[in-house]
């Protein structure tokens, strides 16, 4: 066999330079494209991704806006516990039947701003600790109602067949009213409206009474909406304390965000847990 002569052996130097520097690049290359995906900082775009989303609706004095800001007796003690707790969050105005279909569709990391615990929310929705508890419920209705006094029982207003309770669709007003109305079978309209608009809706004759927390109910009758005189606040002597308020949220919200959630509560203002 004859010897490869000079001509193909620089040929062949040549062949082996390229494939080596195409080797070295492709290996730069990987690297290059690999490293910064997990060493570059998140744009401000991918950290509002990654924020809780806190929904809430407006309902005073409980969650009121006034522009970019958001407050109230119950938004306050939440907004300062993702604080504490170092969570990224963004509020969001909710219709309060919504919130809790976008906490039970589970599609994205969504928490819902101060709900009562309830056997059929507890299928689907992870739990805080409580953040606040409400004042006892009391009842609104005209001042000029015949069939109702200052103060009053729970069931013998229940059982008063020329009552009509008006009753908000979705809501709960606490395990002790919620089982009584169940038991009882009063009277009842539903509606979707908002306080400002049960109580017109009281005020026309259309219902004769609808529960409230005494919080809502003093500063609904306080409002310049609130005719003097038109109202009275109907108390029960065997109404129990008022409901713990819970941050409730999706299930694709992490056990870990709930675990520092509430670390902070017990921190900040502890509310103590139902047995």
């Amino acid at each position: 066999m004859k010897g490869i002569g000079p001509k193909y052996l620089v040929l062949l130097g040549c062949a082996a330079g390229i494939l080596l520097t195409l080797l070295i690049r492709s290996q730069i290359y990987d690297r290059q494209r690999s490293g910064p995906i997990f060493s570059l900082m998140p744009t401000e775009k991918q950290s509002e991704q990654a924020a809780i989303i806190v929904h809430f609706h407006e309902r005073r004095p409980f969650y009121m806006s006034d522009g970019d800001k958001v407050y109230g007796l119950v938004v306050d003690p939440i907004a300062l516990a993702f604080k504490t707790a170092g969570i990224p969050h963004v509020w969001q105005e909710t219709p309060a039947r919504r919130q809790l279909d976008i906490i039970e569709r589970n599609e994205d990391e969504s928490c819902a701003a101060g709900w009562f615990k309830t056997p059929e929310r507890e299928a689907y929705a992870k739990y805080s600790l409580p953040i606040y508890q409400d004042k006892p419920f009391v009842a609104v209705a005209r001042a000029d109602n015949e069939y109702l006094a200052e103060t009053e029982t729970l069931d013998r207003v229940l059982q008063e067949w020329r009552l009509k309770l008006l009753v908000k669709e979705g809501y709960s007003y606490g395990r002790f009213i919620d089982l009584r109305v169940k038991e009882l079978h009063p009277r009842t309209i539903t509606t979707t409206a908002e306080n400002q608009n049960i109580l017109k809706m009281i005020e026309n004759y259309r219902a004769d009474y609808s529960f409230m927390t005494e919080e809502e109910a003093q500063d609904l009758l306080t409002s310049p909406e609130a005719k003097a005189g038109t109202f009275r606040i109907v108390r029960f002597s065997d109404m129990p304390a008022g409901g713990k308020r819970y941050i409730i949220c999706s299930r694709k919200v992490g056990r870990e965000i709930i675990d520092r959630l509430n670390a902070a509560i017990l921190t900040l203002h502890p509310v103590e847990e139902d047995e």
